[in-house]
């Protein structure tokens, strides 16, 4: 027992001196990303202790498989960034982990169980939380290849009706409005641009990367090899991509449907298995 009081007793201590170690040095940075991620009072110790034993450099491939994630999520030039400060949540989870297995061990007594238990959680959180980042990335990805096939329609009857490409993007962001979709997200700061006459080519080619998704890439080098050309050419090019990603739509759909029904199996087990219960009990109960 009196050892799990003078572990708790070290990491405070050892805590305490990193915090003062790192005060100030991480200011802009967790500023940056306040709101997107928890635990951002330990942030600065944990960057301290990441930046200082060289976790990204040690742990390349496993920080990769992140990054590539990140690129997913919030495209390739802010990827870093939030793969740094994503790496230093699961520090501090694991930090905040640590610190209450050593706590319940206290408190029971000395109860070994009880702190191989704490550590146990300690090394699963961190899986579950990186495996929620790729739920998170499939899902962004998903809704992005829902709405692209719509997007690219209705730029073809725009620019039928005599629109040029860049105003045809321009009405159909003004015609979606407020909405939490992230295709539209990333396309307002693309209307942003163009209307701050940023050149055409190399706003297009950043919102590629922001989206960081083939069929974008896809749709992006479509519209700049043939918006000079224009007319037909540019029409026939559009037409044949929308055929391409409304059976990806398709394929989309059906799979969620999928998942759907496999999700439903286990639920109908557990009534199958009440229902036998309440009818058996009965009969059971009389012999």
């Amino acid at each position: 027992m009196a050892i799990y009081g003078v572990l708790v007793l070290a990491l405070i201590v050892v805590y305490f001196i990193l915090s003062v170690v790192s005060r100030n040095k991480y200011d802009d940075f967790i500023t940056e990303m306040n709101g997107q991620y928890s635990l951002l009072f330990m942030a600065p110790v944990s960057l301290y202790i990441m930046n200082k034993w060289l976790i990204m450099e040690r742990f390349h491939t496993q920080v990769s498989n992140i990054q590539q994630k990140m690129i997913g999520l919030h495209g390739s030039r802010e990827a870093l960034k939030h793969t740094r400060m994503f790496i230093a949540q699961l520090i501090s989870i694991v930090l905040v982990c640590f610190l209450g297995s050593f706590l319940i061990a206290l408190l029971s007594s000395g109860d070994h169980v009880m702190f191989l238990a704490g550590c146990i959680f300690t090394f699963i959180i961190p899986v579950i939380m990186i495996n929620q980042l790729s739920n998170k990335e499939k899902d962004r990805k998903n809704k992005i290849l829902l709405e692209l096939p719509e997007l690219v329609n209705k730029i073809i009857l725009l620019v039928n009706a005599g629109e040029t490409v860049q105003q045809a993007i321009v009405r159909c962001v003004e015609m979606k409005g407020e909405n939490d979709s992230p295709l539209y997200a990333e396309l307002k700061v693309t209307v942003n641009k163009l209307t701050s006459n940023e050149p055409f080519g190399h706003v297009m080619n950043e919102f590629s990367k922001k989206c960081g998704i083939q069929e974008v890439s896809l749709f992006t080098t479509t519209v700049l090899l043939n918006y000079r050309k224009g007319g037909q050419d540019l029409i026939i090019s559009l037409r044949e991509l929308s055929t391409v990603l409304w059976e990806k739509r398709k394929s989309i759909s059906r799979t969620k449907g999928e998942e759907a029904s496999s999700k439903l199996v286990f639920p109908l087990i557990l009534i199958f298995i009440a229902m036998m219960i309440i009818v058996g009990y009965p009969a059971i109960s009389i012999l």
